[in-house]
């Protein structure tokens, strides 16, 4: 749910976004790939197909529609009360919401604008710890195999939503790299008009593994151009939700 800023954000940038060619992947001052800057989902392999078969295993299914059975048409949409997705769908969403990353030696942050996700992923050879809470988010580590980023999300607590359900037991690892925008052969959606400022492309293979709820890892590749580094906003979603809290008590004191 987009408020009337993120619209205007849109038309703005679309008109002003500038295209430079970079004639090779940027390196970081540490001699990894450089990562830093703003980054806009774009292409996704595979594409999102309505009719696919369930990737759910027999007890995935039981578990998702028990959940639904439950509420039924009561059911409300989460990003319609400002609660954020998490995993793997904060990294897979092909709305026009950017991805911050900000890259230091031990540490890769990223700050999502939808729901405004914070992700900390660590680098600095930290375990995933036994007595930290389960979140939406998780707990990421990573390590560095040569110029890809390699990273292991846990702790993730249970949301039973059909579009991307998981449990205490899903794991989630990301391989990111860069590479040019020639070589993705993925199409992009029709929608993003934000014009990207170089051709790096960033790339994030996502593999998702639960055996509670799916029949075998489901992995997806998504593909994210560089944008303007002031195209984020803030996410604004609770304020809606306290305005119309407001007409009410206003309504209701007449």
């Amino acid at each position: 749910m987009r408020t009337i800023t993120h619209v205007v954000k849109i038309m703005f940038l679309t008109t002003t976004g500038l295209i430079c060619a970079a004639g090779v992947i940027a390196q970081e001052s540490s001699g990894k790939p450089d990562l830093n800057g703003v980054w806009l989902a774009f292409a996704s392999e595979p594409r999102f197909v309505r009719d696919a078969p369930s990737p759910l295993s027999e007890n995935g299914e039981k578990l998702v529609n028990a959940f639904s059975a439950k509420y039924g048409d009561k059911y409300v949409e989460p990003g319609g009360y400002c609660v954020p997705p998490g995993m793997p769908s904060t990294m897979t969403a092909l709305v026009g919401y950017p991805v911050e990353i900000i890259q230091s030696k031990d540490r890769v942050t990223m700050l999502a604008e939808m729901e405004m996700q914070v992700r900390r992923i660590y680098l600095d050879g930290r375990k995933v710890p036994e007595d930290y809470p389960a979140t939406r988010i998780g707990y990421s580590i990573g390590s560095w195999n040569g110029d890809v980023l390699v990273i292991d999300t846990a702790l993730l607590n249970e949301s039973l939503l059909r579009q991307a359900p998981r449990s205490e037991n899903t794991r989630i690892q990301e391989r990111i790299y860069l590479i040019k925008r020639t070589k993705v052969t993925a199409r992009p959606v029709p929608f993003i008009t934000l014009q990207p400022i170089s051709d790096d492309v960033l790339v994030e293979e996502i593999t998702t593994t639960d055996a509670t709820l799916y029949k075998e890892p489901q992995k997806i590749t998504v593909y994210y151009q560089k944008i303007k580094d002031d195209a984020t906003l803030e996410y604004d979603c609770a304020v809606d939700l306290w305005n119309q809290a407001l007409e009410a008590a206003a309504g209701g004191g007449e």
